[in-house]
Order: C-alpha cells, then structure tokens, then sequence
C-alpha cells in the first residue's frame, strides 16, 4: 500500500467521526432523554486509570483497555497483557471486567508493523430485590429476584495505517496514524428472564500521534448497532461518540506528565459530557491521576493511583463528585514481557529448474600412435684381433 492511500484512510476515518458527530447535534428529536438507550452499563468506566483522569482516555489508550475506548489503540501493543477489573456498585450492584490482548505474529493490512488483538468480557450484576405477593387469604408469598444482569462479549482489532515525517512550516512531524474496529455480543436479562434479548454491535476508532511533541489526537464511536427487544419494542443502546486529544512530556529523571481532555456524545440520550484529566509518572513506579466531569448530571473531581513492579501494575480510582455513591474501581493487570512475538513470514516454496538433459557428447577416437623406426647402431672399430 502506497503512503497516498495510508494518508486517505486515516483522514477518511476522522471525517466519519467528524460526520456522526454532527448528525447528532442535527437531529436531536431522532433520540431520546437522558436513560432512554438500553444498557446503561455500557456508559460505566471500565479502566481504573481512565476513571482516575475523568473518563478522557480516547486519544491516551496505549494499552489491554484500548478496546473498551478506542480499539486504534491495540495497534500500539508490543507485549502480551491481561487485567481483571473489579467495579463497586450501589449496595449490593457490582461489575467484573476480564481483558486479553497480544501483538499478532504477522503484518497487518497496511504493510506497516504487526497489528493488535483483544477480547474482553463483562459481567454486570444490578442486585436482586423481593417480590411479596398478598394472597386473598392475608398471607404473604415472598420471592427474590435477580433485578438485572448483563453480559458483554467484546473481541476487537486495531493496526498502524501510516508513518511517516510530515514538513508542516519547516517543522518536521513525526506522524503515526491507527485504525481499530471491535465487535461484540450484548445480552441483558431483566428479572430472570428465560429468553433474554441480545443483539450485535460496533465500535470504531482513529488515533494519530506525533511522537516529537507527544501530541495524540483521538476519536471513536462505541455501541453503534442494534437494540433490545424488550416485549414488542426495541431499545436502542447508548451510542457514545468520542473526541480527544493528549499531551505528555518528560519533566526530570524518568518523570513525565499526561494531560488530556475529552468530549463525549450521547447520541441516542441528545446528552453530552466534558471531561479532563492529568496523570504524573513517578520514577515509572507511581502514578498519581486526577481528573474532571462537566457538562453532566453526574459531575466532578476524579481521583486514582497506579503502583507497578515489573510487569505487574495495581490500579485503583475512585469518584468524589456530589452523587449519591462514589463508584469504585480497582484493577490488577500483567504484561507478558518475557514472551517475544515474532514476525511470521510464510516461506516461499522456489525450486531452481533443472537444466535439460542432453546426451554426452561423443569422444573424438583415438588415433593409434606411429611406429617409430629404431635408430641405427653405431658399429663401433675393432681395437684388437684375435690372434689364433
């Protein structure tokens, strides 16, 4: 694929997100209210360290929780990684997230480096409650019930598109661009429903970095599909369309700093949300992160921290807004280190054709050598005489 082609896929992605951005200022009396859309859990942070920065994660995402906020992000994996998330609910509510992704041992599309694959699965559980039913003789019948439970089901895919130095006024930028797409599997069911309903949805996402000035750009649509069946009428889910941007740079020793904003869209919910965040590296051990909510109902500080230690890392965030509970997220991920991809390159078959077969070539005979004559004897002179 030629650099004119790279550079066309990755603007063509942004207009497309830039386009969805707009039809949904446009037409607003398409969506619904605030909690119209069906499974609000798909609107629930699923990073400890992006809830820690406010939720601005779509232009940061560098690592396994690029597929729950922009899938572009799994083309900047290098190394195998895995997190288990755990999410504190409203009393007795709660939510486990499991993520995988892994470098793959082969170019992607593009020709340009090995791309990146993940798989995640959620688990949501709202809590159950107890029915009491009042019989015609005055007893009471109780009964509890599951209130509602969901399942994710997510596998995504992102690659590098392009890189390349752009001359922008004598400057020269060092730009890389990703794409990602990710598909996943929906199911809710509401009161231990037996035929639950389920549907298929998409996620897509863009990211360009300039690795001089550590400048990111970010944009991504999550939950663009189907809806719920619900009896007889569909609910559609809550489609989020993301934009942001980030910039880090090293302050002293092995110290740098993340800033980050964000701007998300509801667009089946015709609600909007702002969001900003700040990440400090600590001597790569300790990562302190405080971010910010606007433009929402549920708005205000965030606060997280990152330990790590080698390849393991514990992260952990928590809301201080004026909510009614501050949700709670904790997360341990590992990075396979150790274990090295390899490029795979399929081996050409190629035999060299055997030159054709000829018959030898005849010896010339050989001719029988000429019989020389000898050479005469020198008589030599009698020097005596035999006397008698």
């Amino acid at each position: 694929m030629n650099t004119r082609t790279k550079i066309i896929s990755g603007k063509t992605a942004a207009a497309l997100l830039c386009a969805a951005a707009f039809l949904a200022h446009a037409l607003p009396a398409a969506a619904g209210g605030p909690g119209s859309a069906a499974m609000q859990v798909l609107k629930t942070e699923m990073s400890p360290r992006a809830a820690g920065m406010g939720g601005a994660f779509v232009a940061v995402v560098d690592d396994v929780y690029s597929i729950a906020y922009n899938p572009a992000g799994l083309g900047r994996l290098y190394v195998p990684e895995a997190s288990a998330m755990y999410h504190s609910g409203f009393d007795d509510s709660s939510l486990n997230y499991l993520a995988g992704a892994t470098p793959l041992p082969l170019i992607g599309f593009a020709g340009l480096s090995k791309p990146g694959a993940a798989f995640s699965l959620m688990m949501a559980d709202a809590g159950s409650f107890q029915y009491n039913l009042i019989a015609n003789d005055g007893s009471v019948v109780s009964r509890n019930f599951d209130a509602q439970k969901d399942l994710v089901l997510t596998a995504g895919y992102g690659e590098r598109v392009y890189s390349d130095e752009v001359n922008l006024e004598g400057f020269k930028a060092a730009i890389d661009q990703y794409l990602g797409l990710n598909v996943k599997y929906v199911r809710s069911t509401m009161l231990e429903d037996d035929s639950p309903p389920s549907a298929l949805a998409f996620d897509a996402g863009w990211l360009l970095t300039e690795r001089n000035l550590g400048l990111s750009l970010g944009a991504s649509i999550s939950n663009y599909g189907g809806g719920l069946k619900y009896g007889t009428e569909t609910t559609p889910l809550p489609s989020i369309l993301r934009l942001g941007a980030a910039w880090e740079r090293p302050t002293v020793m092995d110290q740098s700093v993340l800033l980050a904003a964000e701007s998300d869209f509801y667009m089946n919910e015709s609600i909007k949300s702002l969001r900003f965040g700040l990440e400090y590296h600590f001597q790569r051990i300790f990562n302190l992160r405080l971010g910010y909510k606007a433009a929402e109902d549920n708005k205000g500080m965030t606060l997280g921290f990152g330990l790590h230690y080698g390849d393991m890392a514990l992260d952990f965030s928590t809301g201080m807004g004026n909510e009614v509970y501050n949700s709670s997220l904790i997360a341990f991920s590992y990075k396979f280190s150790s274990i090295t991809i390899n490029e795979y390159k399929k081996k050409t078959s190629y035999k060299a054709p055997r030159p054709d077969r000829q018959a030898p070539a005849k010896a010339a005979p050989v001719k029988p050598r000429a019989k020389t004559a000898p050479a005469p004897e020198k008589k030599k002179d009698s020097d005596f005489f035999w006397i008698y």
